[in-house]
């Protein structure tokens, strides 16, 4: 009996046994191997069956009941590279980057990184390869086209030029309509683009929304680009990557002709019939016209090519506790213009460590150096030595060297340049740069460190400490020879700025009830900016050798400036999310400025968003051609500080007239204690849809309202002041952003092919001005601030033609009749703006077999711009002087003539015919690569990859705007360093 008991329960235990081994328990921790931290969200799916789960804040999971037959696990996330590893008790699992991912990974504010899709704000992401190999200084210049709703301008040739940018149609009329941009974390200014190297760049995300902006308060009313550098990855063995470039510059191209040596002369005996029967003229013209003696201005100052290099250097990896980035580039680029030209070295280390479980630091810095040039008397428009203008207006029949004769008068060559043009009675502006030499340097840091705790589970404390500061010297001589002969002069000055940004946030992240997942974020924040200039000028000068201030013999008042600026912040955002489905994200932001007046230096920004993920509902989940559905929402307010002088608030002191026979000071400009925040108030609406596995589209639109904007209120005399500052107006901003991306084929017999485009449309309005007005005119400038009208809308009198009966100019008056006499009081607005209402961009990007072709395309539609130089170049009252196109060639000469050209007898006026249409499309970007095969590559035993690439820059241009080149940033054009294009070869080994 006792054996039979024992027996039953042996038999008991082991069916028990054999029940309980059909099911376990699974549990483990996904990491990033790119920064050893937990991964939050990861799907984790036992292969071959639907049971699954996703990591929790600290990158943990368990999955229950999971049959004792399965083996492996499939572990995704977005942006990393699908792992399958084998079942074991306590997983650790390492997730590694997918570099074709990267763009779906953003950061958008002071916490972690997001997956783009489980973005609510308004966002775009731009990888590192737009941004890299680019054959410009300044990697702004990239994005131009690239983000639906961003206008980029480079409206100079200049190697040192910078960029200008606006998203969303301008949102203020006297402060920056510029963006604010953020740099590993911490602020910059748009003048840091030319100090960075575009390949130190990993990706560049562009903030469009409340949602997206409103974390950063009062900055952030004209959207934010936030720019990520480069890191190494953790448990990487190092990889060193070295890339040379080689390439020339030269001028995008020009749409007017101007008239050569006999074409001129000609002109002169129209303008002057006397000179037919005039034997010196006729004698000088033959000359000329016989020898084939004329200048091409253009083409002397800036039609050759000038060349580029650049040179850099890499070294990335990473330990299991640490990863690495360092680099060093070379950039050196002559301009168009021979006396304009840029070097700079750059020099970028990252590197992060965990120096515990729950300890976390890294320091993330850039220093650069720039030595550069820009072109002499280029500062004003239609300064004959400002070499833009000379181009125009130079006499062609003008010799740029030294004419040759013999002793019978006969032409028998070219000498030596020419220093004094006696023709133009000018000196040769090389000449005078020559002899007035003039550098600028700058050396600048950027730099951030940070210290991360993760005390208890899920919560993050992060402080965070950074700099942009830099040194900038300008030294300018002019020589005591030539024109200034014993009377040298010299310029010294000095400017030194830093900006420090002090960062302290606390975020926690928890999941509750499977599906519910929360993240919150507080902090505090302060920027402290000082900035400090002078400068020093001597005279009398008497020796080249010994050009020191010192050894001047007149020394007149240095100049001495500083400001101080401060802001203080605190800030809190919430998150949720339930089952990735439906979204809710909240910001909060009180900051506190040093700008403003003392009754209103504190002001309060905030946004709500929303975001539904229909893919996931059970309605749409099984429709097999769509891949993803998101509808999206998001209202809040944020401010604009940027472009304020730092004491507008202030009745300043300055330095009046002489009164009594004594000078004195008195108040300058009247105080005003409400001056205030500039507050945007923004609404979104989009959606986002992928179809078939293939195409992409977003659409998106958006209400900008403006208020309290910052304008120059005009003041009765009986105040003392002519005028003074204040909020007063209102701007709204609408339009429509659109996104389009297609997988045309995806590994088809080796092919990869996709195109991309991006369209935004913005109607601006001015909706308030002061004093209940509802015009006012802004002098000087043809255009007319009117509520109910776009700012920027041209306001000029309209040029009707040249009548042919008389050659007389003839207008429009207001009320639309014909007059021959011009008025400014007959201005009527013309239905053509300054800023573009349409602006996007198209590419494509074809791969195969390690030969890839990418093109990308930029336009701006319906933008108008004053052609300033028509004012000189197609006037025939200074056509005696200057040189003019050939469209003077048709000037009006007997009745019945049919042209746009009148008499001389009737003055050119400052009218609509000066208006041209600026729009235009660009081939901005053109790259060619071959990627050597690997097997060639492991054959060597030590080079991992090797890359030979071509890029070409502005390649193309289609406009009927007849200036040097539309991109210009402004109502007018006169004298403006020509933009260029660029071809540049290159090759890029990996160790």
């Amino acid at each position: 009996m006792k054996r039979k008991l024992m027996l039953l329960l042996a038999c008991l235990f082991v069916g028990i046994g054999l029940v309980t081994a059909q099911t376990q328990t699974i549990t483990g921790v996904v990491i990033s191997e790119e920064d050893g931290q937990p991964v939050i969200g990861a799907s984790v799916l036992v292969k071959g069956t639907q049971l699954g789960t996703i990591t929790g804040v600290d990158g943990d999971f368990t999955l229950s009941n999971v049959p004792s037959s399965a083996k492996t696990l499939q572990v995704s996330y977005i942006g990393m590279q699908t792992q399958e590893v084998a079942i074991k008790p306590n997983l650790k699992i390492v997730l590694k980057a997918d570099a074709a991912l990267l763009d779906e990974v953003v950061i958008v504010g002071y916490g972690s990184s997001k997956k783009l899709g489980s973005v609510v704000g308004s966002v775009t992401a731009v990888s590192g390869e737009k941004l890299e190999k680019k054959p410009v200084a300044n990697i702004g210049d990239a994005l131009q086209g690239q983000v639906a709703g961003l206008q980029v301008f480079t409206p100079s040739g200049e190697p040192s030029g910078t960029v200008q940018m606006r998203l969303r149609g301008v949102s203020s009329i006297n402060s920056s309509s510029e963006p604010l941009f953020i740099l590993d974390g911490s602020p910059i200014s748009s003048g840091a683009f030319t100090a960075l190297n575009p390949n130190d760049i990993e990706s560049m995300t562009v903030l469009k929304d409340a949602s997206s902006t409103a974390i950063y308060g009062s900055r952030a009313a004209n959207g934010v680009v936030i720019l990520t550098s480069k890191r190494g990855k953790r448990g990487e063995k190092a990889k060193i990557t070295i890339s040379a470039q080689y390439g020339v510059s030269k001028m995008t191209g020009d749409n007017i002709t101007m008239m050569n040596a006999e074409q001129w002369l000609n002109l002169q005996e129209v303008l002057d019939p006397s000179l037919k029967t005039n034997q010196s003229f006729q004698s000088e013209k033959d000359f000329y016209i016989k020898n084939g003696i004329s200048t091409d201005w253009a083409d002397v100052f800036f039609g050759g090519t000038a060349p580029m290099q650049q040179y850099d250097l890499s070294i990335s990896g990473g330990t299991e506790s640490l990863n690495y980035f360092l680099s060093f580039g070379h950039y050196d680029a002559d301009g168009i213009m021979d006396d304009s030209n840029l070097r700079r070295e750059t020099l970028r280390s990252n590197i992060e460590t965990n120096i515990t479980k729950w300890l976390k630091a890294g320091v993330n810095l850039n220093l650069s150096y720039q030595k550069y040039a820009t072109a002499a008397f280029g500062t004003t428009a239609n300064q004959v030595y400002n070499k833009a203008y000379a181009a125009r207006v130079y006499r062609p029949d003008q010799s740029y060297y030294e004419v040759l004769r013999d002793d019978n008068g006969n032409f028998i060559g070219y000498g030596d340049r020419l220093d004094y043009f006696d023709k133009l009675n000018y000196y040769n502006p090389y000449y005078l740069s020559e002899i007035q030499p003039a550098s600028r340097d700058m050396a600048r840091i950027n730099g951030n460190t940070f210290i991360n705790i993760n005390p208890i589970k899920g919560l993050n404390i992060r402080a965070a400490q950074a700099v942009e500061a830099f040194d900038y010297r300008y030294s300018y001589k002019a020589l005591p020879i030539g024109p200034f002969e014993g009377a040298g002069s010299a310029t010294e000055s000095f400017q030194r700025y830093y900006s420090f940004t002090y960062t302290n946030t606390a975020e926690y992240k928890f999941t509750a009830w499977n599906n519910h997942n929360f993240s919150a974020l507080i902090g505090q924040e302060s920027i402290i900016t000082k900035n400090q200039s002078f400068t020093s000028e001597v005279e009398g000068l008497t020796d080249p050798r010994l050009m020191l201030l010192s050894a001047a013999s007149n020394a007149t008042m240095p100049s001495h400036s500083k400001y101080d600026k401060i802001f203080n912040s605190y800030f809190a955002t919430f998150s949720y999310n339930y089952d990735e489905k439906y979204y809710l994200d909240l910001t909060y932001r009180r900051d506190g400025s040093s700008l403003f007046g003392l009754n209103s230096q504190w002001g309060n920004f905030w946004s709500a968003g929303a975001m539904w993920d229909l893919k996931k509902e059970n309605f749409l989940s099984d429709i097999s051609w769509l891949n993803q559905l998101q509808l999206k929402a998001s209202y809040g307010s944020v401010g604009n500080s940027s472009g304020l002088d730092p004491y507008m608030s202030f009745g300043l002191i300055g330095t009046g007239p002489l009164y009594g026979g004594q000078s004195g000071t008195a108040v300058a400009n009247p105080a005003n204690p409400d001056l205030t925040w500039e507050v945007v108030k923004s609404t979104n609406v989009g959606l986002s849809t992928r179809l078939f596995d293939r195409v992409s589209l977003d659409i998106e639109f958006y209400n900008r309202m403006t208020e309290n904007m910052l304008m120059e209120i005009p003041y009765s005399f009986t105040t003392g002041f002519a005028s003074g500052w204040g909020n007063v107006a209102n701007m709204r901003n609408r339009g429509v952003d659109i996104t389009a991306n297609v997988d045309v084929l995806r590994d088809v017999n080796g092919f990869d092919w996709t195109i991309s485009a991006n369209v935004n449309y913005n109607k601006n309005e001015i909706t308030q001005l002061f004093n209940g007005l509802d015009e006012y005119v802004l002098a000087n400038t043809g255009l007319k601030l009117e509520v109910g009208k776009p700012y920027g809308e041209y306001y000029y009198t309209r040029w009707a033609g040249v009548d042919p009966r008389d050659g007389y100019n003839t207008w429009y008056d207001k009320n639309e009749n014909l007059t021959k006499t011009y008025s400014a009081d007959d201005a009527v607005f013309l239905g053509k703006q300054r800023y573009a209402p349409w602006s996007g961009g198209f590419g494509t990007r074809l791969a195969w077999k390690g030969i890839t072709v990418s093109a990308d395309f930029s336009f701006m539609l319906g933008q108008y711009m004053v052609n300033n130089e028509r004012w000189f170049t197609e006037n025939p009252q200074m056509a005696n002087s200057r040189n003019q196109t050939t469209e003077m060639l048709t000037m009006w000469q007997k009745p019945g003539d049919i042209t746009n050209i009148s008499t001389p007898d009737s003055p050119m006026q400052f009218d609509s015919h000066l208006l041209e249409n600026a729009s235009f499309m660009r081939l901005k970007n053109l790259t060619v690569s071959y990627t050597m095969p690997q097997r060639i590559m492991k054959k060597t035993g030590f080079i991992e990859d090797a890359k030979i690439f071509f890029v070409g820059r502005n390649l193309l241009t289609v406009t009927k705007y007849k200036g040097f080149d539309p991109e210009i940033n402004s109502n007018m054009q006169l004298g403006n360093y020509p933009n260029t294009k660029q071809f540049s070869f290159g090759l890029e080994l990996t160790f």
